[in-house]
């Protein structure tokens, strides 16, 4: 090529994201997107994959960036299109996931001068001429990044620092393009220089200074803890931290956001530490270490037992996306991962001191489970029947609900990639973000990346009925995953927190779950659903050779479970939880001079 060739700014767009390796493009069409999305089928290697609306785009982008560490790509058209997404791009932001928001705007003149277009709303009640920039405006609060392509010159370079920064942080951004800007000219040489994705620290020395530091730490630590976190698994650091434990077997933890990251049939792996919420032993192995070796922190309520967590700073080393905290001492702006690994690579075991190893420490069993009307238990059916069903290397995802609780009592396999939606609890989030992980699979074996994988979503019956339309999705474009839908007749989750007999929690009953695949157009021979309401039901099913043999087809299981069949976490976390709430608000109403009055949130 020449070094005068051009490009339309639409096809650089989408070439820079294809370089990257990702191939899979997830949104709407509208009118002022539907020119730039014709830039898609101009770059070998691009899939459109059309949602049924924005928010599940949102949410199907997320899940495709929790499997691939890559940003999710979604494209959405100006005003309703982008705010019918920013729910799911909000969830994007609270739990660190890179999704790269590409919205197709009105062109410049229509912008700059006001005008009366389609999908905008008046600037004020007195009906000023409309802000074209109003929208643009709402979403700076999630994302960390963002780039409206007003200028020809400088467009190319803002695309590329917004898709590198949010590569980096991990979070979501945007770039606005106007529709008389996707066929602007920009030098197609700079394809020539792919994006680096590498994080680096300004000043490397310390980097090293900093790991000498913790090494030290480690060394002299008599029971030191490893305990990583979701930042961690967020910011690709799985290898680093497997490498870590297998090199020292410092008795491992993961928090519940976390589970999976650390392999749990790994010898040095304890157990899941949730505070208060965690199995008899594990707290207390956690909370008598003199040396926690946190990575990934993010301390929500629900990751945390309900704000019981008890680790105190001066027995902690912070591996943060933004900072390193050791034993109190704040590094600021700096990436955990070039730390970690000088750390990695220069650690050796013969200097621990450690006089704890994993296999002294005793986890005892979980507290008895609630008695259920139902045959088949919340308890039961993830303590044994998921745990024999698992397989290494699954991709699992659990609905925000009873599902994200009672799945913590399996025992996962190796090198499972878990998504539950713990921190935003967005319901509705994981079928979507199922076809999200669905169309990374996808994109991963056609690029021979990694070992084979399944993706296995535990879905609730009130939540599926938020965003079923994507199983139409997953039919149109033949994606197999395997999916659970726990029927339990409505909100179980809400009904764990108030009104366990409100009518507002009881959802349209009678739903044909077994015949949605049918509704939305499947054909036969790409699916098989079947329904159980007892444990020898479920088990011929799952132990049928039929349903083991037809792994390329989507394969989906309605399990009838109790209405109040609530999981002994989620229970717990609603009492503690309810605990704070009262002590918060006494506390409140007396600064306020407020009488005391009674309130139930939460159980």
């Amino acid at each position: 090529m020449t070094s005068n060739e051009s490009i339309p700014l639409g096809k650089y767009l989408f070439s820079r994201i294809r370089q990257l390796g990702i191939t899979k493009i997830f949104g709407c069409p509208g009118d002022y997107n539907m020119p730039l999305l014709d830039h898609i089928y101009t770059v070998d290697g691009l899939d459109w994959i059309g949602n049924c609306n924005e928010l599940n785009a949102a949410y199907a982008a997320d899940g495709y960036a929790r499997v691939r560490g890559l940003p999710g790509v979604l494209v959405t058209t100006f005003g309703v299109g982008e705010l019918s997404a920013i729910n799911g791009i909000s969830g994007a932001f609270s739990e660190h996931v890179p999704v790269l928001h590409i919205v197709g705007t009105p062109v410049r003149p229509e912008m700059e001068n006001s005008l009366w277009m389609h999908h905008t709303i008046p600037a004020g009640s007195n009906d000023e001429a409309p802000d074209h920039y109003i929208y643009e405006r709402m979403s700076e609060p999630v994302r960390c990044a963002s780039a409206h392509l007003d200028n020809v010159n400088t467009a190319a370079d803002e695309i590329d620092r917004v898709i590198f920064t949010s590569w980096r942080k991990s979070l979501p951004a945007y770039i606005f393009v106007p529709l008389d800007m996707t066929m602007a000219s920009v030098p197609v040489s700079r394809l020539e220089t792919p994006l680096q994705l590498v994080i680096k620290n300004s000043d490397s020395k310390l980097d090293e200074e900093l790991a000498d530091k913790i090494l030290d730490a480690i060394y002299s630590a008599k029971k030191p803890a490893i305990l990583a976190d979701i930042l961690a698994r967020r910011h690709r650091s799985r290898e680093l931290v497997m490498s870590l434990v297998d090199k020292t077997r410092i008795p491992s933890f993961a928090t519940d956001m976390a589970k999976g990251f650390v392999d749990e049939d790994h010898p040095a792996f304890v157990g899941q530490y949730n505070g208060r919420l965690s199995r008899p032993g594990v707290a207390e192995a956690m909370e008598e270490s003199d040396l926690v070796i946190n990575i990934g922190p993010l301390l929500t309520d629900s990751n945390t037992g309900g704000f019981t967590r008890n680790i105190s700073e001066e027995n902690t080393i912070m591996f943060h996306p933004w900072y390193v905290n050791i034993q109190g001492k704040k590094y600021e702006n700096l990436h955990f991962l070039p730390v970690l690994e000088h750390i990695v690579k220069k650690i050796d075991a013969s200097k621990l001191a450690c006089t704890r190893w994993a296999d002294s420490i005793k986890v005892g069993n979980a507290p008895p489970a609630v008695s259920s009307e139902s045959d088949i238990t919340t308890s039961d059916f993830y303590t044994n029947t998921v745990t024999k069903f698992l397989k290494p290397n699954d991709i699992v995802l659990a609905e925000s609900g009873t599902a994200q609780y009672g799945i913590n009592d399996t025992v996962f396999p190796t090198n499972v990639n878990f998504t539950t939606q713990l921190y935003y609890s967005s319901i509705g989030f994981t079928l979507p973000a199922a076809l999200g992980a669905c169309a990374a699979v996808r994109e991963m074996e056609e690029q021979n990346i990694g070992p084979k994988m399944r993706v296995v979503l535990f879905e609730g019956d009130g939540s599926s009925m938020m965003t079923i339309q994507e199983l139409s999705t997953i039919v149109r474009y033949k994606f197999n995953p395997v999916i659970f839908l726990i029927n339990n007749s409505g909100y179980t989750i809400e009904r764990a927190l108030h009104g366990p007999h409100a009518l507002y929690n009881d959802i349209a009953p009678n739903w044909k779950y077994t015949e949605l695949f049918r509704i939305f157009g499947g054909s036969e021979d790409s699916y098989i659903t079947s329904k159980a309401s007892s444990k020898k039901e479920l088990a011929g099913i799952l132990n049928s050779e039929e349903f083991e043999a037809q792994e390329n087809k989507a394969r989906f299981i309605e399990i009838v479970m109790g209405k109040y069949d609530i999981p002994w976490r989620l229970r717990e976390q609603a009492e503690q939880m309810n605990k704070h709430v009262q002590k918060w608000t006494t506390e409140y109403y007396a600064k306020k001079g407020e009488k005391p009055r009674p309130l139930m949130l939460h159980g």
